[in-house]
């Protein structure tokens, strides 16, 4: 019995993991607060920490053989959270513009959606992608880690910014950086989200066509 339960706690570090990634980015929300402030290094220290966090839940939940369909779910609930959490926040910092994080955030409710009617069918996350272009451009391993590092520095920039900000750079360079990185990664999650909907067309054809 208690070699099952041990089995079991292993196979859900993984999803554990995810749940610490993001009680970290409100930690680090909350260190961040105070602009210039001491606690802002803390900030970035816990923001990496998150970041570093994002690649370990993919590696246990292939160690610890708990890679399924609602792990899956749980990590994008996790990267969901923390995106939108992120980029809410630099908009009241007035780093990027209103634009971005609301079209994220409707992205999330509608793409999260599509993933729950494949989900319904027993198709994982990124098995809705088949289509070659899907597969490069969501699906891919290498796309995912580079639209990860992407986001990932538009948050640590903006993070540096707040902590430093009577640095010269962080006065007119990074603020500018900034605003243009997250204005293409906005693009970026565009263009996903129509391969994305171009991929689901049969899934959601066969949903609101169903007859009952």
């Amino acid at each position: 019995m208690a070699l099952k339960s041990r089995k079991k706690l292993l196979r859900n570090l993984a999803n554990i993991t995810t749940l610490i990634r993001v009680i970290l980015i409100f930690f680090a929300i909350s260190f961040l607060f105070h602009n210039g402030s001491r606690f802002c290094i803390w900030g970035i220290m816990v923001l990496l920490l998150a970041f570093l966090l994002d690649g370990v839940d993919g590696i246990m939940a292939k160690k610890f053989d708990a890679n399924n369909k609602v792990g899956d779910l749980i990590d994008t609930l996790g990267d969901r959270i923390t995106e939108n959490t992120l980029l809410v926040f630099l908009v009241y910092k007035n780093l990027i513009p209103l634009f971005v994080p609301l079209i994220f955030i409707t992205r999330s409710f509608i793409s999260d959606f599509v993933r729950f009617l494949a989900f319904q069918k027993g198709i994982k996350t990124f098995l809705i992608n088949t289509s070659y272009l899907g597969y490069c451009l969501v699906a891919s391993k290498s796309s995912r880690i580079i639209y990860l590092v992407l986001k990932f520095t538009v948050f640590l920039l903006g993070a540096f910014i707040i902590a430093y900000p009577d640095i010269g750079i962080c006065t007119f360079i990074l603020p500018q950086v900034v605003f243009y990185s997250a204005i293409i990664i906005t693009i970026i999650n565009l263009v996903r989200f129509t391969v994305l909907l171009w991929d689901s067309r049969m899934i959601l054809r066969e949903t609101f066509y169903a007859v009952d």
